[in-house]
């Protein structure tokens, strides 16, 4: 069997799992909301970078992220509840982005400085995903 770079196997999977969701019979709406597959030389998530903390009581809501940083790029994706009172957003900063969910924030600081021109953030289907392009 031949050697492949973890960047090609990456990529092979992309291709596997596109041609599977293209494949699906559309009268099913609802089966896969979506999914993202990073590939590229510099991928890092390194222990301690991304979390995933679930609050202790049902008052004690934490907001659940995960970080990772890419060649050109640093992204942040979070769980949205569903039943949250006011729309989420983001304040892009150039060393920190801030997630604000309701009366809950959490302050992420980010590896590298950002130019916050070039980054984004979108919620679709219960997921934030940040965006921040490196300077």
């Amino acid at each position: 069997m031949p050697s492949n770079s973890d960047d090609e196997t990456f990529r092979n999977l992309a291709r596997l799992l596109e041609h599977l969701l293209r494949s699906l019979p559309q009268p099913e709406p609802g089966q896969v909301v979506g999914f993202t597959v990073m590939t590229g030389a510099g991928m890092v998530n390194a222990p301690g970078d991304g979390r995933f903390e679930p609050g202790t009581s049902e008052d004690e809501r934490v907001i659940e992220y995960e970080c990772v940083e890419g060649r050109d790029e640093v992204y942040v994706t979070a769980r949205v509840p569903a039943d949250l009172r006011t729309a989420p957003y983001v304040d892009i900063l150039p060393h920190q982005i801030r997630i604000v969910m309701d009366d809950q924030v959490t302050e992420i600081d980010l590896p590298v400085p950002i130019d916050i021109r070039h980054s984004f953030y979108q919620v679709r289907h219960g997921v934030m995903d940040v965006s921040c392009r490196k300077q």
